[in-house]
């Protein structure tokens, strides 16, 4: 088999991601990796206008992202009603009164995600 055709084949294959379960008040939230394309759209996403890198929406938009499988996130009635200007400025305000369960649900975006790297990671890395 050539490389062509190896890519090619591969790009036929589902991908396997790792998935967690968590409970969060008697709901179940299921959490699965994020691909590496989609880890790199997650930390573009949270660099403001300037290019500054902002911790607390990377925390968001991974969350987002790896339960947007399961969750709504971009229904624009939860949008209306939690006046959150994109599903990305919903965990906050969806967890404001729990943020135990917010915590819980990031350590398991944490947990599925421990073997990739970040963007940052990658290009030093690459420099190196």
């Amino acid at each position: 088999m050539s490389l062509l055709e190896k890519y090619l084949a591969k790009a036929e294959q589902e991908v396997e991601r790792k998935t967690e379960v968590v409970l969060i008040d008697g709901d179940e939230w299921s959490v699965r990796s994020l691909t590496f394309e989609e880890e790199r759209k997650c930390y573009k996403l949270a660099e403001d206008k300037e290019g500054n890198f902002d911790g607390f929406r990377y925390n968001d938009v991974r969350l987002v992202k790896c339960t947007e499988h399961a969750f709504p996130w971009n229904h624009p009635e939860l949008l209306k009603k939690y006046r959150a200007a994109d599903k990305y400025e919903l965990p906050v305000k969806l967890f404001n009164d729990n943020r135990a369960a917010y915590r819980e649900l990031l350590a398991a975006v944490r947990r599925v995600n421990a073997d990739i790297k970040t963007e940052a990671e990658t290009m030093d890395e690459l420099k190196n």
